[in-house]
């Protein structure tokens, strides 16, 4: 309510714990330095490093073009290139706000132009800003992965199907409400038009192959991944595309800077707030209070998501997998519940999250781009919802979208 940063917020109440049980304020730094010196957290920087790079390097519009030509000409068919053009940016990109921005500011002109609501376009570019959170690289399936000890290669991977199918329900909705409003459709890609955006935008797509590739063969760590993606968005950025030049990368960096930083504060002061759960025998507390509420695994899946949409409206997602994450993975472990599973599920409530007023990250991002307030974008808000929250019902029923493909890859 005082509008304090989150990453404040949490290191305030640590430092008021420590002075209340008399514990030495040396433990604040220890801990929260522990909290960020980890290998496979170094994919994080890196990761956003590559996307940044993508989206400097003219990535984008590339990614557009090609989407437009494989779907553009259907009735309704911008609303589905930009659905599409989010689920190819999210493969590179792993931020849902920096592929709100970059894709947004794109398509959100392009649809105005044709006639398309503003506050339509607004509110499926916040819906669809957040595949970028499901589909791999995502950074929230690393700070998931960190956070709960769980493989970040199968993390990343699990939340593909999930992703795929956000997507798919976006796009039905989008393309059926076009049609009832009569949205215009493009023209038909000519068999040269499609090769040439095939043949521009391949480079690109070819980051998420190496990235899954390389991790899932063996032959990289996902660190290792991460670095290599930076130097091949490098390679293409700079000397391929030409669209980056050396005097623009500390432009560059400083936007690296601006978006890893504060989630790496978060991060390492919230090691502290775990460090003080598992101290104070929280999580036992929450494993009793669970069995007490219901035997059942399912409905305590439910509860969880019930919660987590609650939290999701007013607390940013990194903040929310760092504080609960510690405290609800005994529960689970209790519930005999994959910890996989349970993290896709997790993750698709903080996506649903980041699009739900009053913080909507991603639908205040797109308004910003579209020129229009937040709450005329949520007029047009329900039906992407609900295609959201129908996507989170088949995740938590059917645990097989969640961990068949990692099963798949060991």
């Amino acid at each position: 309510m005082l509008n304090i940063p989150v990453a404040f917020a949490i290191g305030v109440t640590c430092v008021g714990y420590l002075f209340v049980s008399d514990i030495s304020l040396a433990i604040l730094g220890q801990r929260a330095t522990q909290g960020i010196y980890s290998y496979p957290f170094l994919a994080l920087p890196m990761f956003v490093f590559a996307g940044v790079l993508m989206e400097f390097g003219g990535i984008t519009r590339r990614l557009m073009r090609l989407a437009n030509a494989l779907i553009g000409h259907i009735a309704g068919g911008l609303a589905a290139v930009m659905v599409l053009g989010n689920a190819l940016f999210g493969t590179l990109c792993g931020s849902a706000i920096g592929g709100t921005a970059a894709v947004g500011s794109i398509m959100i002109p392009a649809m105005k132009e044709k006639k398309y609501s503003a506050s339509f376009s607004a509110s499926l570019q916040g819906c669809c800003g957040i595949l970028s959170s499901l589909i791999p690289p995502s950074l929230t399936m690393v700070i998931m992965g960190v956070t709960g000890n769980i493989s970040i290669a199968d993390l990343l991977i699990g939340g593909f199907l999930p992703g795929v199918i956000m997507a798919a329900m976006l796009g039905t909705v989008a393309v059926i409400i076009s049609k009832r409003r009569g949205y215009g459709r493009g023209e038909r890609a000519t068999a040269g038009e499609f090769g040439q955006a095939f043949l521009g935008a391949l480079p690109p797509m070819m980051l998420p192959v190496i990235i899954l590739g390389g991790i899932f063969s063996g032959i990289v760590t996902v660190t290792e991944a991460a670095v290599l993606a930076v130097v091949y968005a490098f390679i293409l950025a700079v000397f391929v595309y030409r669209e980056i030049r050396f005097v623009d990368l500390p432009a560059v960096c400083m936007k690296v800077l601006r978006i890893a930083v504060p989630i790496q504060l978060i991060v390492a002061v919230s090691a502290m707030f775990a460090w003080i759960v598992t101290t104070e025998q929280i999580t036992q507390d929450f494993v009793i209070l669970f069995t007490q509420m219901t035997q059942d695994p399912m409905m305590f899946l439910v509860l969880i998501s019930l919660f987590l949409l609650i939290l999701g409206t007013f607390m940013e997602s990194n903040a929310l997998i760092i504080i609960l994450i510690p405290i609800l993975m005994p529960v689970v472990a209790k519930y005999n519940i994959d910890p996989l599973h349970f993290a896709i599920i997790f993750v698709t409530n903080l996506c649903i999250g980041a699009v739900t007023p009053p913080l909507g990250v991603t639908l205040m991002t797109a308004a910003k781009i579209a020129g229009i307030r937040l709450s005329d974008a949520c007029r047009s808000l329900m039906p992407f919802l609900l295609a959201m929250i129908a996507t989170l019902v088949l995740v938590v029923l059917v645990p097989g979208i969640s961990t068949w493909l990692p099963a798949l890859m060991h």
